[in-house]
């Protein structure tokens, strides 16, 4: 059997029209199922751009604590991660402005603080200077350290969290173990001043040898529990024999900031018992910045962090 020319020709044609009206038809009818999808979910009112994913949303959008994300559709959302379950309602209530605060000439006196005696010296010192700062408080059920926390908020000073345990090797051990301290943080210090913090900072710094495995997941929930992190650029120093004076406290932190012609830093200092040398070197710390043109002002949600490089 042989076939002519003109039948191959038209074999040939057949060919490509098939081949383009096939992919055609078929664009054409996943286009309408997509579309039928689409309003049906614009129905629920669940669509991808009305509702954003699990890792997007943020609850204190609205403003409201009790605004938690409870359920999570499987067609449009991953599983949540274990962690993210945890504590449904340890969200900040903070509202994040599009632009945060970059201060020109800004010292931000920041102090870890165990509240104790030696705390009531730093505010009196700063009160009468006229500064406010910014307290990260460590964990305590003493009802002075409950007092303290008050006084810290009735002086206009901002309170931020630090950790319920001062055992680095507790908090880090897992995402978990450090969802669970700060949840005990957090409640703490609301007992004790009515205050939902909204900032904190990472015990150790936000990248350290004790969180190297997980920082980065921990980074993300908090992130996406809407707190907000500060770390710091200069310390008080350290000194290799012995506690340092109030003189090398006050020479480490003002030189630093002469020296390398800074216009903000995040100033870390440590406020815990037996450390009257940090209150008594505030006076010069104050005094001398002032001088030369800086002003002091506690942190919030509205400045612009400071975060540690990952490594």
């Amino acid at each position: 059997m042989t076939f002519s020319v003109r039948f191959f020709k038209r074999l040939i044609l057949l060919i490509l029209v098939l081949s383009i009206a096939i992919p055609t038809w078929l664009a054409i009818w996943f286009g309408a199922q997509t579309a039928s999808l689409k309003r049906q979910l614009d129905e629920m009112g669940a669509t991808p751009s009305s509702r954003p994913s699990q890792s997007q949303e943020s609850p204190s959008q609205s403003g409201d604590p009790a605004v938690v994300p409870t359920s999570y559709d499987t067609q449009l959302n991953p599983e949540p991660l274990s962690y993210q379950t945890m504590f449904p309602e340890l969200y900040s209530t903070a509202v994040i402005p599009a632009q945060r605060v970059k201060a020109i000439d800004t010292v931000y006196l920041t102090f870890d603080c165990t509240p104790s005696s030696n705390t009531l010296e730093i505010l009196e010192k700063l009160d009468h200077y006229g500064v406010k700062a910014t307290f990260f408080v460590t964990g305590s059920t003493d009802p002075d350290a409950a007092e303290i926390m008050r006084e810290i908020v009735r002086q206009g000073h901002t309170i931020g969290l630090r950790s319920s345990s001062s055992s680095y090797q507790k908090i880090y051990q897992s995402v978990e173990d450090y969802l669970t301290d700060f949840n005990e943080i957090y409640n703490l210090v609301y007992e004790a001043t009515d205050v939902r913090a909204e900032i904190f900072r990472f015990p150790g710094g936000s990248v350290n040898s004790y969180n190297s495995g997980i920082y980065q997941e921990l980074i993300a929930e908090m992130l996406r529990r809407n707190f907000i992190f500060f770390d710091w650029t200069i310390t008080e120093g350290s000194a290799t024999k012995g506690e340092l004076t109030a003189e090398e406290i006050s020479a480490n932190v003002v030189d630093k900031m002469a020296a390398e012609g800074r216009d903000r830093d995040i100033v870390k200092l440590q406020d815990s018992p037996g450390r009257e040398m940090v209150a008594g070197a505030l006076p010069s710390i104050i005094e001398e910045l002032r001088a030369v043109g800086y002003s002091f002002q506690p942190l919030t949600a509205n400045v612009l962090p400071v975060a540690f490089r990952y490594p």
